[in-house]
This record gives C-alpha cells, sequence and structure tokens, in this order.
C-alpha cells in the first residue's frame, strides 16, 4: 500500500513538474519582444486631387505598460507612365509602339506626426478615437495628353528628344524589309498627294500573280522601294507620319501617382504598431 502511494506522489510530482515547463515553453513562444500598440484606420477617399489633404479615422490602444507616445502617416510614391505611338497609315502590320512602367519613385518616408491626446479615449470602445488628415504634392498631378493636344515640345519631354526621328527611321527601315507589303503602306500614306499620281511612278509598280490566293497584286519593281518614294518620305515630318486622313495624331502619354499609405501608433520606448496600408491615386 505504501509503494502504492509513493509511485501516486511520484506521478503527481512529474506532471506537475512537466505541466509547468510546458507552460513556461508556451510563455516563451507568445512574449517574443515587445507588445506593440493596436491601431486601425480608414481612408475617407481613396482617389484624390494632388495637393489636397487626405482625411481619415483612427482607433488605437495598447496592452504594454508603455504608455503611447504619438502616431505618424508614412506612404511611398509610385509611378505609373504610358506611352502609345502609331503610324495610322500602315495597313500591313500596325506599326505601334506602347510601353507602360511602373516604378517606386520614392521610398517610403515619414509625412506627419500626431501627438498622443488623452483625451481622445473611448471608454464605450475601450480605444482611443480620432480624425486627422495628412498632406499631399500638387506636382503629383496626373498628366495625359493625346494627339488634339499635340506639341513637340511636349513630345520630347515625355518620349526624349531623339524619338521623333528614330520612330521616322525604323519605321521606313521595317517597310524597306517588307517591299511587297510596303506598296499598300506607301499608296495610303501618299494618296492625297498628287505625286503619288505622276506618271513618273509608273516604270517603279508591277503586278505580279499569287499562286496561293489566285490574285493579282501590286507590289514595287525588283521589290524594292524606288528611289523617288525614298527621297518624298524623308520630306515628311514625325507629325504627318502619326497623322491619318483626317489630320487625327496617333500619340498618346499619361503619367499618374498612387500612394502607399500607413499609420503607426508609437509608445514611449519606440514599440509601434502598424496598420493596413492603403493605396492612394492622385489625381
Amino acid at each position: 500500500m505504501k509503494n502504492i502511494l509513493k509511485i501516486a506522489i511520484l506521478s503527481l510530482v512529474l506532471t506537475t513538474f512537466l505541466s509547468c515547463d510546458k507552460h513556461d515553453k508556451m510563455d516563451d513562444l507568445v512574449f517574443v519582444g515587445e507588445m506593440a500598440p493596436h491601431v486601425q484606420w480608414s481612408i475617407a477617399s481613396t482617389t484624390v486631387t494632388a495637393g489636397t489633404d487626405v482625411t481619415f479615422n483612427a482607433d488605437y490602444y495598447t496592452t504594454a505598460e508603455s504608455p503611447i507616445s504619438h502616431l505618424e502617416v508614412w506612404y511611398n510614391i509610385r509611378e505609373t507612365e504610358s506611352k502609345n505611338v502609331q503610324a495610322p497609315w500602315v495597313v500591313s502590320t500596325p506599326y505601334l509602339v506602347a510601353s507602360e512602367k511602373e516604378v517606386e519613385k520614392r521610398i517610403s518616408q515619414l509625412i506627419k506626426t500626431y501627438e498622443h491626446d488623452e483625451s481622445n479615449w473611448n471608454g464605450e470602445e475601450r480605444a482611443y478615437k480620432f480624425s486627422a488628415a495628412f498632406p499631399t504634392s500638387n506636382t503629383l498631378s496626373r498628366v495625359a495628353w493625346g494627339g488634339a493636344e499635340y506639341d513637340e515640345e511636349k513630345v520630347e519631354a515625355a518620349f526624349g528628344a531623339t524619338f521623333m526621328q528614330n520612330y521616322k527611321d525604323s519605321l521606313y527601315n521595317y517597310l524597306q524589309s517588307n517591299p511587297d507589303k510596303a506598296y499598300k503602306d506607301f499608296e495610303s500614306l501618299v494618296k492625297t498627294d498628287s505625286i503619288w499620281q505622276a506618271d513618273y511612278f509608273k516604270p517603279y509598280v508591277t503586278e505580279s500573280f499569287d499562286e496561293n490566293s489566285q490574285t493579282t497584286y501590286k507590289h514595287f519593281v525588283d521589290h524594292k522601294i524606288p528611289q523617288p518614294l525614298d527621297s518624298l518620305y524623308k520630306t515628311f515630318t514625325f507629325k504627318d507620319i502619326i497623322s491619318n486622313e483626317k489630320g487625327d495624331l496617333s500619340i498618346s502619354y499619361s503619367r499618374s501617382y498612387k500612394l502607399s499609405a500607413q499609420l503607426r501608433c508609437l509608445d514611449e520606448k519606440g514599440t509601434a504598431g502598424l496598420s493596413i496600408v492603403n493605396e492612394i491615386t492622385l489625381n
């Protein structure tokens, strides 16, 4: 009987020891590092005019011993740039130069600080509540223009000083690499020009029969762009190249900005609680 009692007591001691050991390990897992304040916020609008303030509402509190010190708004700036240029008279294969890229123009930085105010305490919700705003820059306004607002200075600023000549040259190289198709393209480009009707153009154009389609088609003699047309092309400006029959210009450009904003709540030890990140589009 005594042996049984000793075993029972020993079992109880071991169980208690193991339980305490498990509890200590759980404490080690749960309470790693400093307890950060809790913070959440809502943005009044995720699309604002550049240069105006962004208003928000926030709730925050802490369960740590260290009192709350202040709050901070941080955001980065991302730029999206879109470019499109096309020669609408190229009917064989659309000759389109298009690009869209997004880059981070500025890493996340401190924008504004808000001092903690004990009078913001809401007993019912057991949290501090306050409303505030943070600024944006009017230099981040959206820029967008199309053919109707065409201006060579705008093109150079948006596409680069050499773009217009490079586009014209690369297009001509493309047409030279497809001379049979280029006949239709040049016809579309200069059909309103009297030179296209001139008799001296006729020696440079011939016809061939396509066995596959069983049709006759026109093309340049020797499958090369004739010298008179080469000279004529050089007289066209970049604006001519991107114009259609009605004079509409196939070019567009846009640049816009977005912010990824976050509210941070810091206690007096410098431990920060972080809100969700809100994306804000600037117009």
